[in-house]
């Protein structure tokens, strides 16, 4: 251009901080080649620039690749808290970040560096800290400009997430709650039987890669029910919190010890190399429980039987030494408690044969060839048959009938006792239907109901359909809960105590079975949502020969009709304790006095026959039922 040519020069003040009180944007625009259009065009834009910059509510900085602040716009100094004086030809390494999280120089150097390559992403979070010496975070972007002098500008976009991140952070702790909740007991803090599977599927692959082998020892809290009925529940608390610690204490950093029942522990310790260190860490474990606890001035013990066991070279099966542990733990308790027992060859020759027998009964429960037999429940002032309880029965192949009490303990080890809980169910349904077809619809059906079966996801739905579709009334229908299972893990949301409230707000009647001997005693009656009681036999059967058995009794039924709950007493043998139940009370009995569990067709003629017009038997009568 030649000297005295006119040029068009286009000036807009820019406030931007650091700059001065304004700084000015000048472009060129050669006369002849530009429109007023185009210069119109040009202010237009820079004048929605600096709207943009000084509006914006991100904060928006220039620096150069050093780090050394160029610009900033009022956004910017507002989140961090300075003036433009304090950001200006300063680097925010010297005033952005908190001690002991500041990025050197050369890091920062090479991170933008990478940005630019595209080898990283141009996007970081950051923990700051404003003029004050508050904190926030910060979500930083990064553009890279080139100015037309060939000079690298960094282009800042910084944005407060602080809300956000606190937000994840919540949901993270949360998450990490829920988890150790998942897999931790509440009240120990120990791991449940969740994390104990998954600790123990993986200590055994690590000792099938090292040759090492694995202990497992069970221990089961001596005379816990004594402490709960004695001292109360915040005792038998106190004990089991005591126990996890002192187990805990005598333990290695990497072993486990989990809370798998009510007062059930199992310890898992790698590296054990043979059953002599087995039986000494057993012992040195029942020495460490030996000591008592203090509760409410009194020394209470905690002493425990212990069974463990010591995994094979190559052992992968959890399961199984689990069995073995709780076989050997069985040995400790039958011989005499506060025992410790080893499996060893003796154990696994009789535990040879409990796998047999476990084998046969997943057949059979599989086969669904467990049969079911019924029992009568009489009204004794009329002789009316009013229920039927629904047993299962075993008749084994090569041993005859055997005992629920020795199949379903057994049952609940293979994890059978709700299938075969559900299949009780369903027989007592369909005994139901058939008694209803034959003119004895006021007779209720009941059934037991494990903590396994309360817990089965698809239990009340069954129930519910199973009634529904056989059009029958939900109140002709009855599930027996054993005490311990009630207040079995009372706090949980899946708890016994809760599903059964849900059963009875469904319309279904729930019996708390063998009542009067065990776990809940007679302050529990009014919390728990139960139709009423069965008086447990062994109690029954003193109530002639034993006051104190006969005091008892009298004062439970005396309690559940002021609760208005029904009683109902089992284990009656002979004529003479049915009439004296029935003095102090009692309306209906169930024993063999008036029959044994028998089939549904002679279940069916049992109702027939006794319509309600048989009278009570004197004591020196026996009722003929059958």
């Amino acid at each position: 251009m030649s000297p005295g040519s006119l040029l068009l020069l286009l000036c807009t003040a820019l406030l931007a901080a650091g700059l001065g009180a304004a700084a000015v944007l000048v472009l060129q625009a050669p006369a002849r080649s530009r429109t007023r259009a185009a210069m119109r065009q040009r202010l237009r834009a820079a004048e929605f620039f600096r709207m943009a910059a000084e509006d914006a509510r991100d904060g928006l900085a220039i620096h150069d690749l050093d780090s050394v602040m160029l610009w900033a716009n009022p956004a910017y100094l507002a989140k961090m808290g300075r003036t433009a004086d304090e950001v200006i030809g300063r680097s925010p390494l010297d005033y952005a970040f908190p001690a002991g999280e500041r990025p050197s120089r050369s890091e920062v150097r090479a991170m933008l560096n990478d940005m630019q390559a595209g080898r990283v992403e141009r996007q970081k979070l950051y923990r700051q800290q404003r003029g004050d010496g508050t904190l926030f975070w910060s979500r930083v972007s990064f553009g890279f400009r080139t100015t037309s002098r060939g000079e690298t500008r960094v282009i800042l976009v910084c944005r407060d997430v602080t809300e956000v991140v606190e937000q994840a952070e919540d949901l993270r702790r949360l998450r990490n709650r829920l988890a150790h909740e998942a897999s931790h007991d509440a009240l120990t803090g120990l791991a449940n039987r969740a994390e104990l599977g998954r600790f123990m599927d993986e200590t055994l692959r690590s000792a099938t890669a090292s040759g090492e082998q694995v202990a497992v020892l069970r221990l089961d809290i001596d005379h816990f029910k004594e402490i709960n009925d004695t001292h109360g529940h915040q005792a038998g608390d106190e004990a089991l919190v005591c126990v996890a610690q002192r187990l805990r204490a005598a333990l290695r950093r990497s072993d486990m010890v989990a809370r798998v029942g009510g007062d059930e522990f199992v310890v898992i310790c790698p590296a054990v190399p043979d059953l002599a260190a087995l039986e000494r860490l057993g012992r040195g474990l029942s020495a460490a429980l030996s000591r008592p606890f203090p509760f409410n001035g009194v020394d209470l013990y905690a002493r425990a039987s212990i069974g463990c066991a010591l995994s094979q070279p190559g052992q992968s099966d959890h399961h199984e030494l689990l069995l073995q542990s709780d076989f050997a733990l069985y040995e400790a308790k039958r011989t005499g408690r506060g025992r410790v027992v080893v499996y060893d060859e003796g154990l696994h020759r009789r535990h040879a044969r409990l796998q047999s027998r476990a084998a046969d009964l997943r057949e059979a429960v599989g086969a669904n060839a467990l049969d079911h037999v019924f029992q009568p429940v009489v009204e004794l002032a009329t002789g009316r048959i009013s229920g039927f309880e629904t047993l299962v029965r075993w008749h084994h192949a090569g041993e005859g009938l055997i005992s629920p009490a020795d199949f379903l303990p057994l049952a609940e080890d293979l994890g059978l006792l709700s299938t075969i809980d559900l299949a009780s169910m369903e027989a007592a349904l369909a005994m139901k239907r058939r008694l209803s077809a034959a003119g004895h619809g006021q007779v209720r059906l009941s059934f037991n109901a494990s903590s396994d079966l309360l817990r089965h996801p698809s239990f009340v739905n069954r129930l519910v359909f199973g009634t529904e579709s056989a059009g029958m009334e939900r109140d002709q229908i009855a599930i027996e809960v054993l005490e311990t299972t009630v207040f079995t893990d009372h706090g949980e949301a899946d708890s016994p105590a809760r599903i059964i409230s849900n059963l009875r707000e469904a319309g279904f009647n729930v019996y708390l079975d063998d009542f009067g001997v065990g776990y809940a005693g007679l302050a529990h009656l009014a919390e728990l949502a139960i139709t009423g009681i069965k008086l447990d036999r062994a109690l029954v059967r003193q109530v002639l020969s034993n006051r104190a058995s006969a005091k008892i009794i009298a004062t439970i039924i005396d309690l559940c009709r002021e609760l208005g709950l029904r009683v109902i007493a089992e284990g009656v043998e002979d004529a003479a304790t049915a009439r004296r139940l029935q003095q102090m009370g009692c309306p209906h009995v169930q024993g063999y006095w008036l029959s044994p569990p028998v089939p549904a067709t002679e279940a069916l003629a049992f109702a027939a026959a006794h319509p309600g017009t048989t009278p009570l038997p004197g004591p020196q009568q026996s009722l003929t039922l059958m």
